[in-house]
């Protein structure tokens, strides 16, 4: 029998799998510093940017206020001037608690009437001293009466009712009004 070498396989050259570090190389270098500054852009944008942006729209927004502002207090620069000629046409404080001229004129003239003669008027804050003659005291009575059924009212005084004649003649009468706010009572 003849023996046959037998086929083995045979390794005829040498195989060895290397892999060689790139890490080093510039290529590989260059990838982390982009991977690098991509990170830190993302954090620039967020930490840097965007608060940067807010703070330019809240500036926008506080210089087109202040536009409005300056548009409004150029508006009321006259505005002491405008007081001021408002205070001569309005009522004080003080004229506000005191019952108008006028409402106390036409009281007067309703009460009175055609019936007597007015001799003089002197109204004080909420006084009125009324002098009137060319009535009887019955007359003047009923003037009275009609004054104090007014609710601006508050009391009325005669002061003097006096004739130098008879019973029935004409008297000149010197009346007190104290007046009140209408639906206030005292």
């Amino acid at each position: 029998m003849s023996r046959r070498k037998a086929d083995y396989p045979i390794k005829r050259s040498m195989n060895l799998y290397y892999k060689p570090d790139r890490t080093t190389k510039p290529a590989t270098a260059a990838l982390y510093i982009l991977f690098a500054l991509t990170c830190l852009l993302g954090l620039a944008k967020v930490m840097v940017y965007d608060l940067w942006a807010e703070t330019r729209d809240a500036e926008q927004v506080l210089a087109l206020e202040q536009a409005r502002l300056e548009g409004v207090m150029a508006e009321l620069a006259d505005y002491g001037q405008v007081r001021e000629q408002y205070s001569l046409y309005s009522a004080t404080e003080e004229e506000q608690t005191h019952i108008g001229r006028m409402e106390v004129l036409d009281l007067l003239d309703g009460a009175l009437g055609t019936q007597a003669k007015l001799n003089t008027v002197s109204v004080s804050g909420d006084a009125v001293q009324l002098q009137f003659s060319g009535v009887t005291l019955a007359q003047t009575a009923q003037i009275v009466r009609t004054l104090e059924a007014s609710p601006i009212v508050a009391s009325t005084q005669v002061n003097t009712a006096s004739t130098t004649e008879g019973a029935g003649a004409q008297v000149q009468a010197s009346v007190f009004i104290q007046l009140q706010k209408e639906g206030s009572g005292e």
